[in-house]
Order: C-alpha cells, then structure tokens, then sequence
C-alpha cells in the first residue's frame, strides 16, 4: 500500500466540500508505464477516491464493465491495444455508455484532441500535464458523474 493510501480527505484541493451520494465516486486509471500510473493513484488516494488501476486495454475494459467507475482516466496508448478502443467499446453498451472518460497522450495535441472529441471523451489530457490540472480534470469529471 502506498503513500496516501487509506487517507480520506472529505473535500477538494481547492478547499470545496464533495457532494454526498448513494454511490462513491470511483476512478479507474489505465496506464502501462508504471511509475507514471502510480503518481496518479497516490495522488487520487490521497484525496480519498477509490481507485482501481491497470496497464492494459483489455484490462480496463473488463474492470469498467464489472465495475462501472465514475471516471476512467486512459493513455491512449498502451502496449497491447488502445484507449480509444476502450472509449468506443464502452460508449456501445447501455450498462457503461455514460461513464466519464479522459483520453491522455503524449502525441501530438491537435491531431490527439481531435480524435479524442471525434471519439466522444469527456475530455482530454496533453501529456506532460501537472498534478493540479489532473485532479481538477478528474473532479470535473466526478461533478458531472454525480449530476
């Protein structure tokens, strides 16, 4: 277990109070480069938001299915399948259709946004980004899951 882990804090890094729901609000992270993946579930654990991660796009796609998170976060690219591939199974099916999704890439941003918009995310993430810009994305997407 690592840094962070366990530790809930009942409001955001901006000092605002999370709503109450019936449900959790839970983050799936899908990302193969582990060290990378690991910052950005310490730093959701931290904050107190159940986390599950993965490193590949089979993976993630069955734990979205059987867990229906609130929010998958996904690098586009991963080393044996796709984000985007992720995205549009998810978007097929009734059960998992409505799940907030943010693609993350590396590429280059306009051609990637693009794709991401085309591919209806939610939103989109340029790689490198700060750890604010993540868990204000992510809690944008977790205000937007709880309407």
């Amino acid at each position: 277990m690592g840094p962070g882990a366990g530790v809930t804090y009942p409001w955001g890094m901006d000092g605002s109070r999370r709503p109450f729901t019936n449900k959790s609000p839970t983050v799936l992270i899908i990302e193969d480069d582990e060290i990378f993946r690991s910052t950005l579930v310490t730093t959701l654990h931290a904050m107190g938001y159940p986390v599950q991660s993965c490193t590949t796009a089979q993976e993630g796609l069955a734990l979205a299915r059987k867990f229906q998170p609130s929010v998958v976060v996904s690098d586009v690219h991963l080393a044996n399948g796709d984000g985007r591939m992720v995205l549009r199974k998810l978007r097929e099916q009734d059960a998992t259709h409505d799940i907030q999704f943010v693609l993350m890439t590396g590429d280059w941003v306009g051609a990637s946004k693009q794709s991401s918009v085309e591919l209806e995310a939610d939103d989109y993430l340029a790689k490198p980004f700060s750890i604010p810009e993540f868990i204000a994305c992510v809690e944008e997407r977790l205000r937007v899951a709880s309407l």
